[in-house]
């Protein structure tokens, strides 16, 4: 009897060992699957017909990408998946989940994968629904970009330049990929350019498929300026920017004189105008501008924003995006300047995709 006392104690000893052993073990994630900016709504077919014209609205996921104006790109684009095939493809990185019931949103991270934005929203119908992710559209747009830019960083961290000498002589830390070539640097601003070609495939008038090329070109530029000020508004960054792009980013054509209105009253002068890259301050297009502070302590403020270029004599631009981390006690503002050339409208562009993946590169900016 007291031999089979003292096995049974082993036995449960070891199984409360063993169970203690599985709680300390990290828990197993599967990769997430599926494009970038792709949002996979599991519903029923009728309520997925039933929500998706609001769905790509501008109070939901249809909000204009900042920048990305001509054409005009929505955050995310939607595809539909029957919830009776939820457990094939919960894997899948930016979910939303429809349920019908008491209306509630919840929101989780890496729920069935990683990295994973899940959203689960219920409704007793689909007006319900849909005023819970109209009135909770900045959250969702924030959740879901930022586990996109994680999963880019991911890759882009197995693929980075080893070489970082240009960027400790500036005091910033950088994550940036190997297939990015130094264009130009100093101990103020270094130029990173990575060039591509973009072939997209759609059909024409006739119904046959045309093939379409264009040479993509992104530009990271890092820089840093004095600025005594204790916060950065919109405009000073335009003034900062134009003044780097003036000297760095010369284009082809031969300097015009014209002139430019003061601000005194009528008058104007005349100036020699070069050819470089400006921001575009058309007022249409700051609509789609973005100049957001996100985050702040004592001694720093971190901004991101987004808008759009153009040369001042080229018929040239594009969309770019940017960080800026503002140091008060040094009187310093350091500069992550994303600016992209990628021409190519027909059909679906990667801009979208491309500035995404600058953004994700963007998280790593860091003062040292």
């Amino acid at each position: 009897m007291l031999k089979k006392y003292t096995f049974l104690v082993f036995i449960i000893s070891l199984f409360a060992l063993t169970s203690c052993g599985d709680e300390n073990e990290p828990k197993y994630y599967a990769p997430s699957s599926g494009p970038i900016n792709l949002i996979s709504v599991f519903s029923s077919e009728e309520m997925y017909q039933e929500l998706e014209p609001a769905l790509t609205d501008s109070l939901i996921f249809g909000k204009i990408f900042p920048g990305l104006y001509y054409p005009p790109e929505i955050m995310f684009a939607t595809r539909q998946f029957n919830s009776e095939d939820f457990n094939r493809f919960k894997t899948t990185r930016l979910v939303l989940d429809v349920k019908q019931g008491e209306p509630s949103i919840t929101f989780e991270k890496n729920a069935f994968a990683k990295p994973q934005a899940y959203v689960q929203v219920a409704g007793n119908n689909s007006e319900e629904i849909l005023n819970l992710l109209r009135q909770n559209q900045d959250s969702l747009i924030n959740f879901y970009r930022s586990v996109d830019r994680e999963f880019l960083l991911d890759d882009y961290k197995s693929n980075a330049r080893q070489e970082k000498e240009k960027l400790n002589n500036l005091g910033v830390s950088l994550l940036i990929p190997k297939d990015f070539r130094v264009a130009e640097s100093n101990d103020s601003f270094v130029w990173f350019r990575k060039d591509q070609f973009n072939t997209i495939h759609n059909k024409d008038e006739r119904g046959g498929i045309a093939t379409h090329q264009s040479q993509d070109i992104l530009n990271i530029m890092v820089y840093k300026v004095p600025f005594a000020k204790t916060e950065v508004t919109k405009n000073d960054f335009y003034a900062i920017q134009d003044s780097i792009m003036r000297i760095y980013t010369k284009g082809d054509r031969t300097p015009v004189e014209r002139y430019l209105k003061t601000n005194q009253g009528n008058d104007s002068i005349k100036v020699l105008m070069t050819d470089h890259i400006q921001t575009e301050m058309t007022p249409m297009l700051e609509d789609f501008y973005d100049f957001t502070k996100i985050s702040e302590d004592d001694n720093h403020i971190v901004y991101e924003t987004q808008g759009y270029w153009s040369m001042t004599l080229s018929q040239m631009g594009g969309p770019y995006t940017a960080k800026l981390i503002l140091d008060k006690q040094d009187k310093t503002l350091y500069i992550a300047d994303g600016i992209m050339f990628a021409p190519l409208n027909q059909g679906n562009s990667k801009k979208r995709d491309y500035i995404t993946s600058l953004e994700s590169l963007f998280t790593t900016f860091m003062i040292k």
